[in-house]
C-alpha cells in the first residue's frame, strides 16, 4: 500500500512549532502531557531559529516504507569516480551519481539534554534536486526537498513552503542537495569549500563547509561530510548554537534509478 505524501497545506508558522530541540507539536493551544515535555531554552528563539533543523533532518516519510520503494540495492556497477584532489574534482564525480537509496542514524546532541536525539531511517536522492528523508522511529515524520518547495509532515499535520519565494530558507534547506548534486557553482556562492583526501583509502575524502554570510552563517558554523568515491559515509553539522548532530549513512547504493511511479511517491508530480 502507498503512502500519500500530500495532505492539506498549513502556514509556515505552524510548520515550525515542532522541533526536537524545543519537543513541542504543531497543536495550536494543546498543553502536552508530563511525559511530552522537554527542558526549554531561557529565551523564545526567532521562528528561523527554531527552523533550522528543517534543512538538516532533510526529509522524512511515514514510518512504513511503500512496497513499490522496497526494493533490493541495485547490481548495476557504480560510476567510476577518479580520485579526487580537490572539491570541483569531488563534486563532478558526485554529478555523476544516476540517485541514492540509503539507511542512516542521526544523533542530535543538545546542550539541553544529558543524552543524544537518535533517530532512524531511510534516505533517498534524485537528481537533479530531489531529496526525501524517510525517519522511521523515534516518531515517523517526513520532509520532502524540491528544486521549489519543501514539505514537512508529522503526527497527521502537513507544511509546504515555496522555496522560490524564501531564498533565505532555501540556503540552509538544500545544501546536502547541493553536494549530492554535484552543485559546484551554487556551493561556492554559499561556502567556503574544503576538501581533503583521507588516509587509509585511495578514496576516502572529507568536504567541509563553512557560510560565507548571514543568515546561515548565524544559525551553522561548519558542515562536514565525510566518504569513500561517490558513497557518503558521515554528515556533521555544528550549529552557532554549540549544538550539533552527526548523521552516519548504511547500506548506501549510489546507483539507485527511480521508476516514474517510484518518483511520484517519494518526491511528487513535479520530478518530470
Amino acid at each position: 500500500m502507498a503512502i500519500s505524501l500530500h495532505r492539506p497545506p498549513m502556514t509556515f508558522v505552524h510548520a515550525c512549532r515542532f522541533s526536537p530541540r524545543f519537543g513541542t507539536k504543531a497543536q495550536g493551544n494543546r498543553v502536552p502531557h508530563e511525559d511530552e515535555r522537554r527542558p526549554l531554552a531561557p529565551a523564545r528563539p526567532s521562528k528561523w531559529r527554531r527552523c533550522r533543523w528543517l534543512g538538516w533532518t532533510l526529509a522524512v516519510t511515514a514510518g512504513i516504507t511503500p512496497p513499490a520503494l522496497a526494493q533490493p540495492p541495485s547490481t548495476a556497477p557504480a560510476p567510476v569516480a577518479p580520485n579526487p584532489t580537490n572539491a570541483e574534482e569531488l563534486l563532478r564525480s558526485l554529478a555523476t551519481m544516476p540517485g541514492l537509496e540509503a539507511s542512516f542514524r542521526e544523533e542530535k546532541h543538545l546542550r539541553l539534554l544529558a543524552a543524544p536525539l537518535i533517530s532512524h531511517g531511510k534516505l533517498y536522492f534524485a537528481p537533479p534536486g530531489y531529496l526525501a528523508r524517510v525517519v522511521e522511529s523515534p516518531q515517523p515524520s517526513t520532509v520532502v526537498i524540491t528544486p521549489t518547495s519543501l514539505r514537512y509532515d508529522h503526527a497527521g499535520e502537513a507544511n509546504h513552503v515555496d522555496l522560490r519565494a524564501r531564498p533565505d530558507v532555501r540556503s540552509f534547506v538544500d545544501s546536502f542537495v547541493r553536494v549530492l548534486a554535484g552543485d559546484v557553482h551554487t556551493l561556492r556562492q554559499t561556502y567556503e569549500l574544503s576538501f581533503a583526501p583521507q588516509s587509509g583509502s585511495s578514496q576516502a575524502w572529507r568536504l567541509e563547509l563553512r557560510p560565507k554570510a548571514q543568515p546561515l552563517a548565524g544559525l551553522i558554523t561548519r558542515l562536514e561530510i565525510r566518504g569513500s568515491g561517490l558513497a557518503v559515509r558521515e554528515i556533521r553539522v555544528d550549529e552557532a548554537s554549540g549544538d550539533w548532530s552527526i548523521t552516519r549513512i548504511e547500506q548506501a547504493d549510489p546507483t539507485r534509478r527511480f521508476s516514474a511511479v517510484e518518483r511520484r511517491e517519494l518526491f511528487g508530480d513535479a520530478t518530470q
